[in-house]
């Protein structure tokens, strides 16, 4: 007489289910690509921070707008597009 073993879900599969979960989550944040904005919009959230490409910077920089709140003005740094992760080329912004 041959004895069958149940399996139950143990310590193990729950590791292994944690563990396909955080790289699920790692590769899908480095595969969402940060949005190039024609202009600054009039409405931010407060800390966001967002990629404007108005023409203000020069040649192959963009601006970076961190939002603030109420009250308090909004950081304002020229980039390189370089440093820009994720984005796409200068000819494929429309």
């Amino acid at each position: 007489m041959m004895a069958t073993i149940i399996s139950r879900p143990g310590r193990g599969h729950i590791a292994s289910f944690f563990a396909a979960l955080l790289a699920a989550l790692l590769v899908s944040q480095a595969a969402s690509a940060q949005k190039l904005y024609p202009y600054e919009p009039l409405m931010m959230d407060p800390y966001s921070t967002i990629y404007v490409n108005d023409g203000s910077c020069s040649a192959g920089k963009v601006l970076r707008v961190q939002g603030a709140h109420r009250n308090q003005r909004r950081k304002k740094s020229c980039v390189p597009m370089s440093d820009l992760q994720g984005m796409p080329g200068p000819g494929a912004a429309k």
